[in-house]
């Protein structure tokens, strides 16, 4: 019922001229990548225009790759030179209609007018999207605590910054109302974009519900902003069925999703994927032609060549043991967080992602007992002014990873964590007596 009445609107157009930053109004496209593009499309044209160093001088006669379930892909001629070539700066043709079947499979997106980008991993896609709509001094609003990743492409643009605050089911939607409301009553200019992590948010672990992503995308049509909607952890959540994306509500086109290959495949083959509105997606590619250039070809085609043998059905299996593995992680941690920090310490179970986000009681700023006393007794955590836009903050939580220490490391590191915060606390009492 929900998503036939979107569907109904689907042939709205975004006006993105109205959004874009004036770095990105003076971009021009590239012509060697789009002679290079026509090349590759069809490789019977004589090749004068581009750059492509000859593969026969490439060292390499064949890549010889085995997977854990012993599937195994063998790179030889043809494959081979495409994997270690210069690409479509789009990504490789196959992974990009692989993925295009895999979104409208998981999404059922109510708009036809969308493509996907292959990134250099998910943040080279936040960071491009940013920088395109984002003009020095521009109203961003941002989910706070916010991705530190997400921070560190903020802070050279200069935007406005405006937190938007979370609670355990995510971003509280009247945030945004109320912020919206207030810049309008007051002659300040609308937000141009939220940028959110709706799934097993970084750092605090929560998802963002149903009824909240609803209403927030009503929000955004309401007040006419962008969406960031950077999910690297869609595929880690411990609930039973996968949330409802804000891609799959997008009527508008308002709504550029980031995938992210790193959690559930490897985190150093390095590959995103942007899907966005066609023209958003033309614009971060001539974006990307004058940067990187194209994610790597040997990623592309390794991660093409195991998904297209996998087929969807295995593929589901596969994020299903992810999630299952992640989740007996998550209730680990719990468990021993509970025996050395309860008392201690404040804490919402994780619904999603590889963290669990801990406020500590009676210490107004942890930064020097983390920085200073936690490592030099050999434990490493990330204070909670790593999240914040201002470090300077005074902050009271830390962000505690479960995703790699194993169970006896985990106990160990807590009870080294709750001794040093016994005896902060203790000695500042006799201080302060």
């Amino acid at each position: 019922m929900f998503r036939t009445s979107f569907r109904q609107y689907s042939t709205r157009v975004m006006d993105y001229s109205k959004f874009i930053s004036k770095r990105s109004a003076r971009r021009k496209s590239n012509l060697i990548r789009q002679m290079s593009g026509i090349y590759m499309a069809n490789p019977d044209l004589i090749p004068f225009a581009g750059g492509l160093p000859n593969t026969e001088t490439f060292p390499f006669q064949e890549i010889d790759v085995t997977y854990k379930d012993g599937t195994r892909h063998k790179l030889t001629g043809k494959d081979l030179d495409v994997a270690l070539q210069y690409g479509h700066t789009e990504g490789y043709p196959p992974l990009m209609k692989l993925w295009r079947d895999l979104q409208n499979r998981w999404h059922s997106p109510p708009r036809d007018d969308w493509e996907v980008l292959v990134t250099t991993g998910s943040q080279e896609a936040c960071s491009r999207i940013l920088e395109h709509f984002l003009d020095e001094g521009d109203a961003v609003m941002v989910q706070v605590p916010a991705y530190t990743g997400t921070l560190g492409a903020l802070d050279p643009l200069a935007p406005e910054f405006i937190g938007i605050e979370q609670d355990a089911e995510g971003i509280v939607p009247n945030k945004i109302r109320q912020v919206c409301e207030a810049r309008m009553r007051d002659g300040l200019p609308k937000p141009k974009l939220l940028s959110v992590n709706p799934t097993g948010s970084n750092p605090t672990g929560a998802v963002l519900s149903e009824e909240r992503r609803r209403e927030v995308y009503a929000l955004a049509q309401k007040y006419d902003f962008l969406i960031l909607e950077d999910d690297a952890y869609y595929f880690v959540n411990f609930l039973e069925h996968r949330p409802t994306s804000f891609f799959s509500m997008d009527t508008d086109g308002r709504v550029m999703r980031v995938d992210s290959f790193s959690k559930i495949l490897s985190a150093g083959i390095r590959i995103g994927i942007l899907t966005a509105h066609k023209d958003v997606i033309r614009q971060i590619t001539m974006h990307i032609t004058s940067g990187t250039l194209h994610t790597s070809s040997l990623s592309q085609m390794l991660v093409y060549k195991l998904l297209n043998t996998w087929g969807p059905e295995r593929f589901e299996q596969h994020l299903g043991e992810v999630q299952s593995f992640y989740r007996k992680k998550r209730d680990m941690m719990v468990s021993l967080v509970e025996k050395h920090l309860t008392g201690l310490a404040e804490w919402s179970v994780p619904e999603g992602g590889m963290f669990i986000w801990i406020k500590v009681k009676s210490i107004d700023n942890v930064f020097d007992l983390v920085m200073e006393q936690f490592v030099a007794n050999g434990v490493l955590v990330l204070p909670g002014h790593a999240f914040n836009e201002d470090i300077k903050d005074p902050d009271q939580h830390v962000r505690l990873s479960y995703s790699y220490a194993s169970p006896e490391k985990v106990d160990k590191g807590l009870s080294i964590m709750a001794r040093l915060i016994k005896e902060h606390i203790r000695k500042n009492n006799v201080q302060g007596q």
